[in-house]
């Protein structure tokens, strides 16, 4: 029932925000004025429905996981496509861990998520990734044990727009490293049965063994018309989708 009575006092109030005179104005400053209404809907809202800032924070969020990886190369050597090495391709990567070196290299697929697609009585809205502070993880045991390396860092800044319709948003993120430090843990064999887990023919495989060896610790920032917001102490993203609470 609040929420007819609340449709109804939403639609006075664009009505009245939608009287502003655009006339003359750059494309600009339309899309400020855009945003500007969405936030004094949204208050509104949160306002009538007797929200709290739980409700608030949720609206504002987003959700993360580790989507996929593409295009995953060692020493040199696409994987992608292969379940298992040549003879030749695995005399290549034992003449690099000879040198002391075990380049790697992939596209890492992260899942991005919006939760604010109106399902819930809040508002539709679409938010945007402006920056994100991220570490690689590897976990160099297969199974229950853990053995985690971090193997890269990076950092994204620009703008990633994430729907409001509920669908999934890959961001990929360039990762580029010198494996050799799994490389003295694992060996040639155990190096290359990882790397053929996490980016080989079955690496979208979503379970521990595949996927799941692969993880990232993050600090993100989103856009939305409530403002920016940054997980400041970071959280860590796997196979499952979270929000970072």
């Amino acid at each position: 029932m609040r929420y007819n009575y609340a449709a109804g006092i939403l639609y006075d109030t664009w009505y009245f925000v939608d009287q502003f005179d655009e006339s003359g104005w750059t494309d600009m400053e339309r899309a400020g004025t855009m945003k500007s209404k969405i936030v004094i809907l949204t208050a509104v809202f949160l306002l009538i429905t007797g929200c709290g800032i739980t409700d608030i924070l949720s609206f504002t969020n987003a959700n993360f996981r580790v989507e996929n990886t593409t295009e995953f190369a060692i020493c040199g050597i696409d994987i992608s496509d292969l379940g298992s090495l040549s003879v030749s391709q695995a005399a290549t990567i034992a003449a690099y861990w000879l040198q002391g070196e075990c380049p790697m290299e992939f596209n890492l697929g992260l899942g991005i998520k919006n939760p604010n697609t109106g399902n819930s009585g809040l508002p539709k809205i679409a938010i945007t990734l402006t920056s994100l502070d991220y570490d690689v993880f590897m976990d160099t045991i297969e199974g229950v044990e853990e053995d985690t390396v971090q193997v890269a860092e990076g950092l994204f800044t620009g703008e990633f727009g994430i729907g409001d319709g509920g669908e999934i948003a890959v961001l990929d993120l360039g990762i580029t490293f010198d494996g050799f430090q799994i490389f003295e843990i694992l060996g040639p064999l155990g190096i290359v049965d990882l790397a053929l887990a996490i980016g080989g023919i079955d690496g979208d495989i979503r379970d521990e063994d595949h996927l799941g060896r692969l993880q990232m610790f993050m600090v993100p920032t989103i856009d939305t018309p409530l403002g920016d917001m940054t997980w400041e102490e970071g959280f860590w993203v796997g196979l499952d989708w979270t929000d970072g609470s």
